[in-house]
């Protein structure tokens, strides 16, 4: 099994170290449980002034190396009416420690303040990493006491720091990739209807952004196929604008359900989509993707949650953190080049629910980042749109110009006078008091508040990309061979990129469509500005053929269902013959049409008119699989596939009458009698490929109903000429019996007369 498939160890390898990971972060979520009661204990003896207390100042939560020596912790005694006291004896004991700090003891058992009640504690040197907490109690009296919490870290630390981040995040942006692969799918052909509906509504373009954004998992891949369905013509600009409110708005989705902390399940959702991928179901296989995908997802924002604990014993680290709020420009500069690098607006966020998760920042420094991280996605967009039409750049600069005014409109509500975080706190209390929660919630409000502010300037701001991106008028040139509706930005969606190849394969039969109809007046006439556009037109359809290769080569690389890999194939044979119509009409009928305009060709009218009368059948039979193509009619290429024994006898028919012709001696036939012979081929060449055209859309079905139906036909003829074989053969004995009795007749004596006595 292994061997024949090599990702399923890389997979388990990974599962049992990320495993082994989420142990050793287990501890640290204990420890965390711990400093949490700390607080709440500590909370409780501030609350009361009644009592007497221990406030612990410097040297508390600070981080010391394995092998280092513990900076001196100060401590202050005070009375019930907050005054110092002064001689106080403070005594420690070891609350808790690491498993492997078992020969640690305290160096200062106890300690004296001074004249202004302040005493100092030495901790001494700590070999053993991990989380030290010590009691620090008034001798005499059990009641009053505070605890000093010490964190030991490895030597290492910051590498494993470092790998459980970046490690993380790859899991999460791997789970976003899979689990969208999965959803696209298993709804890619509902995303397509979907999509295809697309009006001038502009309240469906929002709920339609909302549910493709959802079913993605990402804005930005959202932004990537409005790009590519512009730059093919399938929306307009205006219409992506609604859209592109609902994709900011669908995003947010994903970042609630990590903030719902089901990360518990995360392994178990690996395992059970690890399983799924085992079906022959294909349909239970993308599921496998999804929940796979989510597990990924959940487990990733674990791992960079459980790396990034220890720099809650930083200061300096949350301080700078936390200093965002004080400079908000900056930390929205800084969110944008850390969302462009990674081009996961999703993935931004995440880590600022795992920083908020982890207590590193409020609620009112993440804002600037969430704001940050809605325009640095918007540049995957605008790299979509390096080398197409203005359209489409004008299609990423409306997400730009989105998110920008957006966060211009914020700026002034990211400061404490009227601050954003606190109507977002104050939306969140009645259901929730985690930081993460209000940060997924600041997520999404900001989207809807967002689309809400600036859904009355919809004109206004697509009036603004005309603006900067002024319109082209660019003509298609009679000489253009350049494709139009193969988008690379589509390759990530397979079942739309197939509905962009169908649309560039029809343009390429209107390129040969045109040849078509120039064939009887070639063949009549041979005009040289007829010729020469007929061979403009067949190296259009040479490149058309080229471009569609080239393109669904990429799309191969994809991850492809059955279903898609079949149209794919089906495109190629359809292209294919295409091709060889177009090629036909270039290499034989042309050199005809150009003799022909020299007037070395004379046909007799009879053989002429053939010739014609033929090619109009080719004709019809090539503008019935065009149409059956454009419109999936099966009924139209079994039609066509049926007329293939027809132009047999027809063939055979016209190359006996011409025969006739040369046999009676007549010149103009004998001369053309190879020409003649050459287009007959030629067209019957050029109806062969409908013909496979038509088998390549009506697929194995239609080619074996068709077999079978030839297969009933002949079984009929075959009894039909058994039964008029035995009637001719009844016919035969019955005269064969006639002939015996007559000359059984003939060969007998006649009686003698009996004589009388």
């Amino acid at each position: 099994m292994f061997a024949r498939r090599p990702y399923l160890v890389v997979v388990l390898l990974a599962l049992v170290l990320l495993s082994f990971r989420l142990v050793i972060g287990a501890e640290s979520v204990a420890s965390g449980q711990i400093d949490a009661v700390h607080q709440q204990q500590t909370t409780a003896q501030e609350t009361l002034p009644t009592r007497a207390r221990i406030e612990i100042g410097a040297g508390n939560n600070q981080s010391v190396l394995a092998g280092g020596t513990a900076k001196p912790v100060e401590l202050k005694m005070l009375d019930a009416d907050g005054e110092p006291v002064v001689g106080a004896k403070i005594v420690f004991i070891v609350a808790s420690k690491p498993s492997g700090a078992k020969k640690f003891e305290i160096s200062d058992k106890k300690v004296v303040t001074n004249p202004i009640g302040v005493a100092t504690f030495h901790p001494g040197k700590l070999n053993d990493a991990g989380h030290y907490s010590i009691l620090a109690m008034l001798e005499g009296d059990q009641s009053v006491y505070s605890y000093i919490d010490l964190n030991v870290n490895d030597e290492s630390w910051i590498m494993y720091l470092m790998f459980g981040l970046f490690g993380g995040l790859g899991m999460f942006l791997f789970g976003m990739n899979l689990g969208a692969d999965g959803l696209q799918k298993i709804a890619g052909k509902k995303m397509k209807e979907i999509l295809g509906t697309f009006t001038n509504n502009r309240y469906m373009g929002v709920l339609t952004g909302i549910l493709v954004t959802a079913v993605t998992q990402s804005s930005s891949a959202t932004t990537v196929m409005l790009v590519g369905f512009v730059n093919a013509s399938l929306m307009t600009i205006s219409q992506t604008l609604s859209v592109i409110f609902g994709a900011n708005i669908g995003t947010t989705i994903t970042v609630q359900l990590i903030a719902f902390e089901i990360s518990h399940f995360a392994l178990l959702m690996i395992g059970i989509g690890f399983l799924l991928k085992y079906s022959k179901n294909k349909t239970v296989v993308y599921a496998g993707d999804i929940i796979l995908g989510f597990g990924f997802i959940f487990y990733g924002m674990k791992v960079m949650s459980v790396a990034m604990s220890p720099l809650r014993s930083f200061p300096a680290f949350r301080d700078m953190l936390i200093a965002m709020s004080d400079y908000p420009i900056t930390a929205i500069f800084g969110s944008m080049l850390f969302t462009a690098l990674i081009q996961s607006s999703g993935a931004t966020i995440g880590l600022v629910v795992v920083f908020a998760s982890q207590n590193l920042i409020t609620l009112h420094a993440s804002i600037p980042l969430i704001l940050g991280a809605h325009t640095g996605t918007c540049i995957t967009g605008w790299i979509a749109a390096i080398g197409a039409s203005p359209a489409a750049k004008k299609t990423a600069l409306l997400n730009i110009l989105y998110n920008l005014i957006g966060t211009v409109v914020f700026l002034p509500f990211l400061y404490e006078s009227l601050s954003f975080s606190a109507f977002v706190h104050w939306l969140t209390a009645p259901f929730s008091t985690s930081v993460a929660r209000e940060v997924a919630n600041a997520h999404m409000v900001s989207a809807i508040l967002k689309m809400l502010v600036m859904f009355p300037f919809y004109d206004r701001i697509v009036w603004m990309t005309h603006l900067i991106i002024p319109e082209e008028k660019v003509e298609e040139s009679g000489r253009s061979v350049h494709t139009k509706y193969l988008s690379e930005s589509l390759l990530k969606s397979p079942e739309l990129a197939l509905g962009n190849v169908a649309r560039e394969i029809s343009r390429m039969a209107g390129h040969v469509e045109y040849m078509m109809e120039k064939v009887p007046e070639m063949i009549s006439y041979g005009r040289e500005d007829t010729i020469k556009e007929v061979g403009v037109r067949e190296e259009k359809v040479d490149t058309a053929q080229y471009e569609i290769t080239k393109y669904l080569s990429s799309l191969s690389e994809e991850s492809l269902t059955e279903n898609q890999t079949s149209t794919m194939m089906k495109y190629m044979a359809i292209i294919n013959d295409l091709e060889g119509q177009g090629d036909l009409i270039h290499k034989i009928i042309v050199p005809f049409a150009r003799a022909k305009a020299r007037e070395e060709i004379r046909f007799s009218e009879e053989g002429f008119r053939e010739l014609l009368n033929m090619f109009d059948r080719v004709n019809e039979n090539f503008m019935l699989i065009i149409n059956a193509f454009a419109t999936n009619n099966l009924e139209t290429a079994e039609r066509v596939l049926k007329s293939e024994r027809t132009f047999e006898v027809l063939i055979k028919r016209l190359r006996t009458a011409h025969m006739r012709r040369v046999f009676q001696h007549k010149v103009q036939s004998i001369e053309t009698s190879t020409l003649h012979m050459d287009l007959l081929q030629c067209f019957k060449r050029i109806n062969l490929h409908s013909i496979e055209i038509a088998k390549a859309i009506g697929g194995e079905w239609l080619v074996q109903k068709m077999a079978s139906e030839e297969e009933g036909e002949r079984q009929v003829k075959a009894e039909q000429e058994a039964e008029e074989t035995m009637r001719r053969v009844a016919a035969q004995v019955a005269v064969a019996e006639q002939k015996a009795a007559k000359d059984q007749q003939k060969i007998e004596p006649p009686s003698e007369p009996k004589s009388g006595g």
